[in-house]
């Protein structure tokens, strides 16, 4: 893309490479403009992302403002809106994992009857999204009775009173619905007699050191919190205690880009469930290719686990794991409506189709010369008496047009234009851009 060259500006300012550098420079910024031209073409307020690409390292970048005068920052949280629905799944997970709970346990076993809620829904069902219950957001004035009292806390059992009638037998089909996870929640409660954010804490966010990752309305952390727009309006001094309470286990979370990622990491890497609580997680059933708390998905060929969520009010957010690389995404918008989701698409597709292989841990402690520079038949790269390992040489589009071990080449057949030139010596990597006739 041409966006891989005019982004070099970083790269040319400095050839030398400290040992603190371990993300590719050049993908780094493939990776800012990509966020800066969405948020530019969506007209977004402002987006926090990050991509932990393994081998790689970890970057985070950020674009756009949090209110005016102010910028958004890496450290800022935002609400996950429904990605709070994986937290909720490993919970229950975690508690199978104990003993606490059975995949296959009824609602009666747990929960009082509800009417239009069948007890005998289990809770593989629930958490797959099988069980054809309602989805409370469906009700009808559901969101006029959020904002009648923007203070009032709602609680799950008082929502599932709301609940109008099913849309099929459980199990008989698959329909997205937040009711499942808000049952869920209730569940956890039930099983252990601790809140649901007690259990978030012991089970999840205090092992895995998640410090800026919280429950919205039921716990606070010392964070700057990235400020909501509903479309072009700025919503920070609205309350938002009904919205939160009634998402709850199923939508009402906050967290930075970072610590997201952080949590995907430690999820996919094994860090937190067993082999087969994992195997359950990753049981994608249904026609939307649904897990527990996560969804597959073929993007650009290539298979993805994902997660959307967004909250009135507003934020939205987007996680990605590519099964293929490892490479992990999270996009957080503070801005509803929006599509998280376009934005982590295309830096996945920055991050798989942006070269990266020339990368290497060690660092460059002297200049090399490309010349010359404007070039027109032959570019010569004068390694300072150092041993040349590889070269690789990328047109504006990121595509590979030369690749070899020599530093003397013919560029006689490359069109005009803008190249970049990636080096390998015995003591690192070094990257220049230069100009053919």
């Amino acid at each position: 893309m041409k966006i891989f060259l005019v982004s070099c500006f970083f790269i040319l300012q400095c050839h030398v490479f400290s040992r603190a550098q371990t993300f590719n420079p050049a993908l780094a910024s493939e990776f800012q403009q990509t966020i800066d031209s969405l948020r530019i073409d969506q007209n977004l307020k402002g987006i926090s992302a990050c991509v932990i690409y393994p081998g790689e390292g970890t970057w985070k970048g950020v674009t756009g403002i949090s209110e005016e005068g102010v910028p958004i920052s890496t450290e800022m949280v935002f609400g996950i809106g429904s990605n709070t629905k994986l937290f909720t799944g490993v919970l229950m997970l975690k508690l199978i994992e104990d003993n606490l709970l059975l995949i296959q346990d009824s609602l009666h076993e747990y929960l009082p009857n509800f009417t239009n809620i069948d007890s005998t829904i289990t809770l593989f069902q629930l958490l797959h999204q099988t069980s054809g219950l309602d989805d409370v957001l469906n009700v009808p004035g559901y969101q006029d009775s959020m904002l009648t009292d923007l203070n009032r806390i709602f609680t799950a059992a008082e929502l599932m009173t709301w609940i109008g009638t099913p849309l099929f037998e459980p199990g008989a089909g698959w329909n997205y619905c937040n009711t499942n996870y808000l049952l869920a929640g209730m569940i956890a409660e039930s099983v252990t007699n601790q809140s649901y954010n007690e259990l978030l804490h012991s089970y999840i966010l205090d092992p895995l050191q998640l410090d800026s990752t919280y429950l919205g309305v039921y716990d606070t952390a010392d964070v700057v919190l990235a400020q909501p727009w509903q479309n072009e309006i700025n919503t920070i001094n609205l309350p938002r205690t009904s919205i939160l309470s009634a998402a709850w286990s199923a939508g009402a979370m906050y967290s930075t880009s970072g610590e997201m990622a952080q949590w995907y990491q430690a999820l996919m890497g094994g860090e937190v469930l067993s082999p087969q609580a994992f195997a359950m997680m990753t049981n994608f059933i249904g026609s939307g290719n649904y897990g527990i708390g996560i969804s597959e998905m073929t993007l650009d060929g290539r298979t993805v686990w994902l997660h959307g969520g967004s909250i009135w009010g507003g934020y939205n957010s987007s996680m990605m794991y590519d099964t293929e690389t490892g490479i992990i995404i999270c996009v957080l918008i503070n801005q509803f409506p929006a599509e998280a989701s376009l934005v982590a698409t295309a830096l996945l597709h920055a991050a798989v189709n942006t070269p990266v292989s020339m990368q290497a841990s060690t660092s460059i402690q002297h200049e090399l010369i490309l010349y010359p520079n404007p070039a027109y038949d032959w570019l010569t790269i004068d390694t300072q008496g150092h041993q040349l390992e590889h070269v690789q040489l990328h047109a504006a589009t990121g595509e590979l047009v030369f690749e070899g071990t020599t530093n003397n080449f013919s560029i006689a057949h490359l069109s005009a234009g803008v190249y970049v030139v990636h080096v390998r010596t015995n003591l690192g990597i070094w990257c220049q851009k230069f100009t053919k006739y």
